[in-house]
């Protein structure tokens, strides 16, 4: 893991934790890293929350197309 995607994955999970009830959506994860002045791109953001999804760390929920994911229960 590169240290940009260590960065990423890190706000990514704080911000779900502080706002555990929220659905986490690419468009989410994108506006995130916009304000953290990280390049947005959907496929980054995605990836990311794959990656966290593998990890066990956050839940997938929906169908493909409209994908949105949670923090895992044992991590929230």
């Amino acid at each position: 893991m590169t240290s940009n995607q260590a960065r990423r994955l890190t706000a990514l999970l704080i911000d779900a934790h502080h706002n555990p009830r929220a659905q986490i959506t690419t468009g989410r994860v994108m506006g995130l890293y916009q304000q953290l002045g990280i390049a947005p791109k959907r496929a980054t953001a995605r990836g990311d929350l794959k990656a966290l999804a593998r990890l066990g760390l956050l839940t997938e929920h929906g169908p493909r197309h409209r994908r949105c994911y949670a923090l895992s229960p044992a991590h929230s």
